[in-house]
């Protein structure tokens, strides 16, 4: 009762597994011992924080996002008390471990909601992680990343609008951020405590950038890659106005690090540079949403893109 899953690479072997967070508070981890086309589901126990399980109560609600930027997968979990606590990994990417937790904080107020469901994404498709946060009421507040994308600060909560008015989904909302419809912005796939699922779609309209703009690389820019939205592969070019050392990474809606494109020394003028729609394991990537961001010396930009397939 009250199971909130996420599917995940936990051990960052190239498959999916599965982390489940339960009603007595815990999350258990199921790794897949088969292959992606066909998972084979082997339970490993419960997430430890220290030497003692991970646990928030009752309710667990995990969500999986690289909270730091520091390449290493953390944990942002919600619960029936309200708060969101933040683990922080202290060991690698492909073996977690915590140790400990802070709440996440509003303008320096721990942030509350009964029966928290966290859900981190770029929202606002400005290169930085926003936080969702459904609960028992119904309701899914927006809080804004005011911050940096490496350590996201929040100035209040607002509650997201459908038709004029705030979204509703009945009872205890928990929800996906995902390309339902496939036209590049996040929409949400929210269930009820009815056991109904809502699909509310996202009227966004992103913008392109005039390629116009490449004739003349006298400031840091990257462009929109074209073609966008793509099956196949995509074109990503930048302009550099003086040589440095340039870092071109892929991420997913939820953060985490898909491919690195560029990583290295590169002279000043215009870039491009190709991606095939697959990972650091080389396996094709689902549809949906992708960040890629562009980094040089104090320079940092990045823009969206869509996979269709």
């Amino acid at each position: 009762m009250g199971a909130a899953p996420q599917a995940v690479d936990w051990n960052e072997d190239g498959k999916k597994d599965l982390i489940v967070g339960d009603t007595n508070g815990k999350i258990s981890l199921f790794v897949n011992v088969g292959t992606n086309q066909s998972p084979v589901l082997m339970n490993n126990g419960t997430i430890q924080d220290g030497t003692n399980d991970l646990s928030v109560g009752l309710r667990a609600a995990p969500d999986v996002i690289d909270w730091n930027n520091d390449g290493k997968k953390d944990l942002v979990v919600g619960s029936d008390y309200g708060n969101l606590r933040l683990y922080l990994n202290k060991g690698t990417n492909a073996s977690p471990v915590f140790n400990g937790y802070t709440n996440i904080q509003s303008n320096n107020t721990d942030i509350y909601h009964w029966r928290s469901h966290p859900g981190v994404c770029d929202l606002n498709g400005d290169g930085k992680k926003d936080l969702l946060v459904g609960c028992h009421d119904g309701y899914i507040t927006y809080y804004e990343n005011t911050g940096t994308d490496a350590n996201p600060t929040f100035q209040g909560g607002i509650r997201l609008q459908a038709g004029g008015r705030d979204l509703y989904a009945n009872w205890s909302s928990r929800f996906d951020p995902c390309d339902w419809d496939g036209d590049g912005d996040i929409d949400l796939i929210v269930g009820d405590w009815n056991a109904y699922v809502w699909v509310f779609l996202n009227t966004t309209i992103t913008p392109v950038i005039d390629e116009g703009e490449l004739s003349q690389p006298t400031s840091f820019a990257l462009y929109q890659n074209t073609p966008n939205p793509f099956n196949m592969d995509t074109e990503i070019r930048y302009a550099l106005p003086e040589s440095g050392y340039v870092r071109l990474f892929i991420y997913d809606i939820r953060g985490r690090l898909v491919r690195i494109l560029v990583d290295g020394y590169q002279t000043a003028g215009t870039k491009s540079v190709f991606w095939n729609g697959k990972d650091i394991h080389n396996s094709d990537i689902t549809s949906g949403i992708y960040f890629y961001r562009l980094e040089s010396d104090n320079h940092v930009e990045t823009r969206k893109m869509v996979i269709q397939k």
